[in-house]
Order: structure tokens, then sequence, then C-alpha cells
């Protein structure tokens, strides 16, 4: 009788198997790095959207009140005055006032944005004076809602008014009165803080501290790699001027102004 012969199959050796399972391991954190890129890219375009839907929207509360909105203080989605003034120039997005709900004033990384406005709108008497850009945030005569801003409340071409704000561009090495800007008299103010959030200013790198440290001036540069001890600049801002506050009225209402 013939013996069959069986023949035996090799197994991995361990140096196959360590490399089979380097290659997965690679080939998986590549994966995950690219996954967690597009949800970084993700997040930051939905930050771009909230921060233009709330600009929309604080323009379309505007054209239907012929006032613009104090900041929230108190974070229950409404406007915060003392006396028609506004109890602080910088806090929280109303979102209740100009219709929007909690999660359209956060940004991709579930921060609420930041609304700051006109520096003097905490002041009765310059709310009620047309030649201060606070007045575009004077809610007015009850029984007769036009504005009290007109078409020479500053900022205009020949008053840059006082109060507002500027927007730094990305390539300086400071932030200030000196330094080149890409947006001048601002009596609006929008901002995304993103990954790092508002919390702790004084910890932050020198461009966003500028965002949180209640002067004038603001930093815009979009994602950028900072020093090791940094990181990185993330920050967006999106200025509302006064010509797009007059015009945007104007359009709605022809000759009101």
């Amino acid at each position: 009788m013939s013996r069959i012969k069986i023949k035996q199959q090799a197994g991995f050796s361990l140096i196959e198997l360590a490399l089979v399972l380097m290659i997965v391991g690679l080939l998986t954190a590549g994966t995950l790095s690219v996954l967690s890129s597009q949800r970084e890219q993700v997040s930051y375009a939905d930050s771009n959207q909230a921060l233009a839907q709330t600009k929309q929207a604080v323009l379309s509360f505007l054209v239907v009140n012929g006032f613009l909105p104090c900041p929230d203080t108190t974070g229950d989605g409404l406007e915060n005055r003392t006396n028609q003034a506004c109890e602080a120039v910088s806090g929280e997005v109303p979102y209740r006032d100009i219709g929007l709900r909690l999660a359209d004033v956060r940004d991709g990384f579930g921060n609420r944005l930041r609304y700051v406005i006109n520096a003097e709108a905490t002041s009765l008497a310059a709310l009620q004076d047309s030649a201060y850009s606070a007045s575009f945030f004077n809610t007015g005569d009850e029984s007769n809602p036009a504005p009290v801003f007109d078409l020479n409340t500053p900022p205009t071409a020949s008053d840059s008014g006082t109060g507002n704000y500027a927007v730094c561009g990305s390539g300086g090495a400071t932030c200030d009165g000196a330094s080149q800007k890409q947006m001048e008299g601002m009596p609006i103010v929008l901002v995304s803080f993103n990954q790092r959030g508002q919390e702790m200013c004084q910890d932050r790198p020198v461009q966003e501290q500028e965002n949180c440290d209640g002067d004038a001036f603001f930093w815009q540069g979009g994602y950028a790699p900072l020093s090791d001890q940094d990181g990185f600049f993330d920050d967006e801002i999106v200025g509302v001027s006064a010509y797009e506050i007059k015009s945007h009225y104007m359009k709605n209402h022809p000759g009101a102004l």
C-alpha cells in the first residue's frame, strides 16, 4: 500500500507577523490622520457659515427694527439694555432677538460666537446723537421706529468716528494703530475662537490675545502655525461696516435716511 504524503504548510515567522502589523498600523494611522484633517476642515467651514449667517441676521434685524442689537450678557439669547443703553459692548450674540437658534451662533467647535459693538454704545448720550457711531444701536422712539442714525453718521470718508474697531492683517508682527489693516471703522465685530475657545485669554498666543483683550484691535489671519510653544492661530473675524449698515437699510427703506 502506498503512503500518502501530507505536505505541511509553513506558518508566518515572528518577523513576518511584525512586518504585517507594522504595515497595518501605518495604514490605520494614515487613514485616521486624513479623517481627522477632514473633520477639522468641516468644522472650520461650519465656523465660516455661522459667522456669515449671524452677520446677515443682524442686518436683517436692523431692517425690521431700525437699530442694531446690543450684546447678550446673560446667556439667554436676548440683548441686554439699561435705560436704552447697552449694558456691555462685548458679549454673546443675542440669537433669539435676531431670529436664530443657539446652534446657529456656535462655531464648528461648539463655542458661541463673540459679539462686539461700538465702544460708546453704553452711553445714552452717544446713542442719542447721530454724530456718533453708537447711534446705530439706539432703539429710537417706539411710536416712530425711524432710525436715529443717518447718512452722515460716522465712520464716513471724512470722519472715522470713535469707538469703532480695526482688524489687522496677518503680515505684521504686531497689531496696533500703525499696523496694516484689513478692516477699519467696524461698528460690529464677530469673532469665532474655534479650537481654543474663548477661555484663558492671557494664556493664548499674542495674535489670539488680540481678539479677546478688549481693546480696539483684532487680528485676522486664518489658520497658521506659530512657534512650537504657541502652536497655531485659527481665530476668524467678520466685521460689519457702517456702509453695510446704511446701504442694507436703504435698500429696504428707500429715502429713509
